[in-house]
């Protein structure tokens, strides 16, 4: 009997603190990070005493928005050792994409729920892409922050499935939305489309989209002509399953 409940203690712990942020969209984390890079770690220092983050020092392999730093931090232990569930501990030699904001100390940090893309063997198609998407951000100079969290309200999923079974060459469309104050949509244009007369209707489309915006406290108001950048991805024909468009960064 005190076996099982010092097991369901332990699972009960997990569960209260398990570290639990949803996986952000590509066009959320970038505008929302103040750096954006790809990157090295090319070494580790301990952390100091108290802090919840240790520094590395990074090789940047190709900057996408942001200064130059030589360092960044990232929340965990430097050890490895155990932590809290939100920890992570990067090895040297380690590449990849960092998504970093900046703090009240003028740090520079990264964590669990930072959006990391690991440059590694595995998922390659959603690194191709990944890759692909942070070079057009560059090459059209989309290098703008906005920390407003903002959310559609589920009508853009249903316009979508008029596209199922649609053919397409390319894997993404990405749109920037301006709103009022007020979140009335304002404009939308093409950052880079699919090269097809189907980008006209998703910007109809978009246009009639209905919006949410969090900020530190105040809800449903922004500041005049704030932009937003928004995908829609395609996901061509798997087995039984069709392709579709989806607001979704899968």
């Amino acid at each position: 009997m005190k076996k099982i409940l010092q097991i369901t203690i332990f699972l009960f712990s997990i569960g209260v603190f398990a570290c639990d942020c949803d996986p952000p969209k590509i066009t959320e984390k970038y505008t929302q990070s103040d750096f954006v890079a790809n990157v090295t770690i090319i070494k580790i220092y301990p952390n100091q005493k108290n802090k919840q983050s240790y520094r590395v020092d990074i090789k940047i392999n190709e900057l996408y928005k942001g200064d130059r730093l030589k360092s960044i931090y990232v929340y965990g232990r430097s050890d490895n050792g155990i932590g809290t569930s939100c920890d992570i501990y990067i090895p040297e030699n380690t590449s990849l994409i960092a998504y970093a904001s900046k703090n009240k100390e003028e740090h520079y940090g990264i964590g669990m729920c930072s959006g990391l893309l690991y440059l590694n063997k595995t998922n390659q198609k959603r690194q191709k892409r990944e890759l692909d998407i942070l070079k057009t951000f560059k090459s059209k100079n989309i290098n703008f922050t906005d920390k407003i969290s903002y959310r559609e309200k589920a009508g853009l999923h249903e316009e979508l499935e008029q596209f199922i079974g649609i053919d397409l060459e390319r894997n993404y469309g990405i749109y920037e939305i301006t709103f009022a104050s007020d979140l009335r949509i304002k404009n939308v244009i093409e950052i880079s489309g699919y090269q097809n007369p189907i980008d006209k209707k998703l910007i109809e489309i978009i246009k009639k989209t209905e919006w949410t915006s969090f900020d530190n406290g105040v809800e449903d108001k922004v500041p005049d002509n704030s932009k937003l950048l928004i995908g829609i991805y395609f996901y061509p024909k798997e087995k039984e399953n069709p392709s579709f468009l989806s607001q979704y960064y899968l």
